[in-house]
């Protein structure tokens, strides 16, 4: 029987080691203009085309210490499946009220957090979050984040059991002024 990715977490930082998050493909669409500091994807949240939602966690070692001032980007396609990319076909039809992409910086605690779309599939593809991390110049990994049971069977999706995030709901009184939109969160952690 499969262990949950949690009790996995929890027993590798009880043994002092945690297991790197596996890497994934980048795909055809990381932005080609730099990704700009931004942790709120969302221009409209009464506008945007889906349903806004929080992504956080930690950016931490194979010793559980957290990894402050690592930049962690994310990047997805809009509601109706289609990237802020030059290369994406129906670039016409592209949200106006969703970036798209974005970028922090870790704190001291190793936390990250964004304010962006909960993802959707579309033609060939599970819905995910792509994701790059960063010390300085250096690429530490890029990877992609599915949801919990939609992970499609396909072949870039070895290792997707690892890269499962789960999004619950968010209680009103949790949320932050002017983002309350968001109905949902989901926690990943990663390990560099």
């Amino acid at each position: 029987m499969l262990e949950s990715v949690g009790n996995r977490f929890r027993t590798a930082l009880a043994a002092g080691k945690l297991r790197l998050t596996p890497s994934q493909t980048e795909g055809p669409f990381y932005p080609v203009e730099a990704i700009p500091l931004r942790e709120n994807l969302i221009l409209n949240a009464d506008a945007v085309n889906g349903s806004p939602m929080w992504l956080s966690g930690r950016v931490l070692n194979t010793e559980g210490e957290p990894q402050a001032d690592c930049r962690v980007e994310i990047w997805q396609c809009d509601g109706a499946g289609i990237y802020h990319h030059p290369n994406q076909p129906g670039q016409a039809r592209v949200d106006p009220y969703f970036a798209g992409f974005g970028a922090v910086v870790t704190d001291a605690e190793g936390r990250y957090r964004f304010y962006a779309l909960y993802p959707v599939p579309y033609t060939g593809r599970p819905p995910h979050i792509h994701v790059k991390v960063w010390r300085d110049e250096r690429e530490l990994l890029t990877t992609q984040l599915y949801l919990r049971g939609q992970t499609g069977n396909e072949w870039w999706g070895r290792n997707r059991d690892e890269l499962q995030m789960d999004p619950k709901p968010i209680a009103s009184g949790s949320r932050d002024a002017g983002q309350d939109m968001a109905q949902m969160g989901a926690v990943f952690n990663f390990v560099v």
